[in-house]
This record gives structure tokens, sequence and C-alpha cells, in this order.
């Protein structure tokens, strides 16, 4: 039986093929482009080369993409793909991630990334926003005067850990040295139990979410906090009208395979053992783009 991957309830709906998948992530995913097939007659093959060079003088409007089912949960309006992706394929998107030749390659697949691919993750005013952001958001729910053990799961090399006392940890896979201050995990064999695990921006990213959140719950202190932090990329107006089968839009499968709300990210914290502290929704500045971010603060229950 298909459930939601995110609140693992039952009650979904199914959006049609409305999932695009980029060119990028249809190459490293699954080691396949879309191109026009050759023709093992000379002449005909002229034609079609004469023909592909027209049409990429319109490439923007006709440009072809492959599709996937997509579905959206009625309980907490978390949108996913009708059938997962499996892990081993997604992580091939990652084996490299933001690395030269990571960049080199989008790039290649998907020429506006250029633009872009630079700052992100390193544009100061996008450090300096997430930082304060989340120091200012950690407030509100718990005492960040005290010393924490902070674990910044799947955090790069840690940068955005706010200053708050404690010992500061970063679990990562990808071969980054961690900025001063904080120390790498590299294995989860290596992790303990926090007091504060951070998991910011990385739940848009996996094939099921609420399975590594319950699994994060053994890696926070009892009584701890786990932070989740994602974007909002698809407005509660156009689920309403995805619902409603109004929606003239399709949805872009690129990193991100999940798409959230802040009804969504607090059914994730509930089902995996949390009880939501402090949950909010806020545009963000971060330099290199304008978006909002979601931001939710959960404490472990004692018993689930």
């Amino acid at each position: 039986m298909s459930e939601c991957r995110n609140c693992g309830r039952s009650e979904l709906h199914d959006l049609g093929p409305i999932g695009m998948i980029q060119p990028f992530f249809l190459k490293r995913v699954f080691g396949m482009e879309l191109r026009v097939p050759r023709s093992p007659n000379a002449v005909k093959q002229k034609i079609r080369d004469l023909v592909t060079l027209s049409m990429s003088l319109f490439s923007r409007v006709t440009t072809p993409f492959a599709f996937v089912e997509m579905q959206l949960c009625t309980h907490c309006f978390f949108i996913q793909t009708k059938i997962p992706f499996h892990d081993e394929d997604v992580m091939r998107l990652y084996r490299d991630y933001r690395s030269t030749a990571y960049n080199r390659e989008r790039i290649h697949y998907e020429p506006e990334y250029a633009q872009i691919a630079a700052a992100i993750g390193q544009d100061q005013r996008e450090v300096g926003t997430r930082r304060s952001a989340l120091s200012t958001f950690l407030r509100k729910g718990m005492q960040t005067s005290e010393a924490h053990t902070i674990l910044d799961y799947g955090g790069a090399d840690g940068k955005f850990i706010p200053d708050i006392p404690g010992s500061k940890f970063v679990y990562e896979i990808s071969n980054m040295d961690p900025v001063p201050g904080v120390t790498r995990i590299k294995s989860e064999s290596e992790l303990g139990a926090y007091s504060i695990v951070l998991f910011a921006h990385v739940t848009e990213h996996v094939t099921h979410p609420l399975n590594l959140v319950r699994n994060l719950r053994a890696h926070v202190e009892p009584g701890g906090y786990l932070y989740i932090e994602t974007p909002q990329e698809i407005s509660d107006q156009q689920r309403a009208e995805l619902r409603g089968g109004v929606a003239r839009f399709d949805i872009a499968i690129h990193e991100h395979i999940n798409s959230y709300c802040v009804p969504a990210v607090a059914a994730l914290l509930e089902a995996a053992g949390f009880t939501v502290v402090a949950i909010e929704s806020a545009p963000v500045d971060v330099g290199w783009a304008k978006s909002v971010h979601i931001r939710a603060l959960g404490r472990k229950r004692l018993a689930v």
C-alpha cells in the first residue's frame, strides 16, 4: 500500500505525470539523457541534423523532458514522487557534490546553473543570514545560553552551526574539511547522542524522510531537540490548486525530490516522535536567490 513518506499516512492524491526530471538529475541518477535518435541512413541523418539545428533555436520552449507521476498527501500536504527513487541511485547525484567536476557537468546539462554555482552554500550573505536566523529561532524554543552538544547532520563543513555555547560536530559523507571549532564525524557508526541535532536543507533531498528522521531520533538525547529547515518552493495556494485539479504547472525534480509546507514539517516531527516546540515560515534573501524557508524545532518525547 502506498504511503506518505513524510508522515506515514495513506491519504494520497494522485497528481499525474507532472514531475519534470531535470537533465542533470536524469544523467547522474539514471545515466540517461534525451536526444534525437540517429539514423543508419546518411541522407535521413543529414535531414535530422538540419531539423535539430533549426529546433535548437527554439530550445527554450521545445526542449523535451522526462516526467514522473506525483502525489500529494491530503493529511500533511507533502508532495512526493508516486514511485520512490532508490537511495543508491540518488546518492550518485552527490558523489562529488559542489566540486569543480560536479559544477562543470551540471552546467553542461543546465547552462543557467553557471550563474549561481559558485555562490550556493558559500555566499557570505547566505551564511550570515542563515546562522543569524537560526540563532534567533532557537532562542524562541529553548535555552541557548547553556552549553550544548550540537550535531549538524549533513552539514557540509559546519559553517551554518550557530554561535551558541557547546561542543560542535558535523556528520558529512563528502571530504569537506570542517571550519575551525567543528569536529567532523566521518562514519555513521561514530555518531553518539547530542542535545541539539540540526537537520537543515536535507529532507527535500532524501528518498524517505520519515525513516531518516526516525533514525536520527536515536542520536538526540532524552529531552533534546531536533531542528529542521527546508525550503517551501510550492505555495499553500498552489497546493490547494493541485488538490482541486485546477493547477497548470509542472514540478521540477532536480536536487529536491520532495516538497514541503509548514503542516508537512510539523507532521514529520510528530510522526518521528518529537513534540513541535516552534515552527515558522519566513522569506529569506541568501544573496544568490530569494526564497521561503520553513524552520521547525521539535523536542524528543520520552515515549513514542
